[in-house]
């Protein structure tokens, strides 16, 4: 075997992971767009997708096997690089699952669907100290809660842009500056969590009951949904990680966490 042929096959592998990269972006795009319209055809193709997604890793897995069988790279850049490209073709596999669980978890959700909107009225002084946007008195809707998952899911998005543009140029400074922004997802989360949570508990969950008796079940599933929103943030900074491995030589390599 040539260096063209191993130059060739770590062509292939590279516009295969851009490919997934390209689909887990357009599955989250319509899963978001989907939790705020709630169109059940939107959740057919992010769920329909998820199948096309395991394809192109399947693809990426195999064609890096072959090269490390055929080619036996010793060092360097381009062992660092198909050690790492399985890995990241695994975690935005894992992004399309997040996004066909949303799907799947918004399919479930429809017949819960009520009339009215839920809403309480809570003070927060902690949340208002760590957000000065947000008011200390302010009312809670499921209305505000989607409005703030759609928000997350896009945060989640522009994370995945960031750490497939890295990719695509080889930039481990860009790949670092991404690996950081998911922070922001994290913060994004833990504000929905906070007011979920706050529908969930006792004081505010009797009266938002009286008014829907569907409305526990719904905030459960919103809850899940946005957990799914910011696992894609943490796949995102596995990447980010992997992508400065294999161009430099460094950065600290840690398994996908646990779902």
């Amino acid at each position: 075997m040539t260096r063209s042929t191993l130059d060739t096959q770590v062509y292939e592998i590279r516009t295969r992971i851009i490919r997934l990269g390209t689909l887990a972006e357009t599955a989250l795009e319509q899963a978001i767009q989907a939790v705020q319209s709630g169109d059940q055809a939107l959740c057919g193709l992010v769920i329909a997708s998820d199948s096309t997604i395991d394809e192109v890793r399947a693809e990426v897995e195999r064609l890096v096997f072959q090269s490390l069988t055929l080619q036996q790279p010793l060092a360097g850049l381009d062992l660092r690089f198909l050690s790492s490209a399985p890995l990241m073709a695994g975690d935005l596999e894992r992004m399309g699952d997040n996004a066909a669980g949303i799907a799947k978890l918004l399919v479930r959700m429809a017949p819960l669907h009520a009339a009215g909107m839920s809403q309480v009225q809570m003070a927060s002084p902690n949340t208002a100290a760590r957000d000065r946007k947000r008011p200390s008195d302010r009312t809670v809707t499921e209305a505000s809660i989607v409005s703030g998952i759609a928000d997350l899911g896009q945060e989640a998005r522009r994370v995945l842009q960031g750490a497939m543009d890295a990719f695509e140029q080889n930039d481990a400074q860009a790949a670092r500056v991404i690996w950081q922004e998911d922070d922001v997802v994290d913060v994004r989360y833990h504000l929905v969590r906070h007011d979920l949570m706050t529908m969930l508990t006792d004081i505010h969950a009797i009266p938002a009951l009286q008014q829907d008796a569907l409305i526990m079940q719904r905030m459960t599933y919103w809850l899940w949904i946005a957990h799914n929103l910011e696992r894609i943030g943490d796949h995102c900074t596995n990447i980010c990680e992997r992508i400065v491995f294999f161009l430099e030589g460094e950065g600290t390599i840690r398994p996908t966490e646990a779902e």
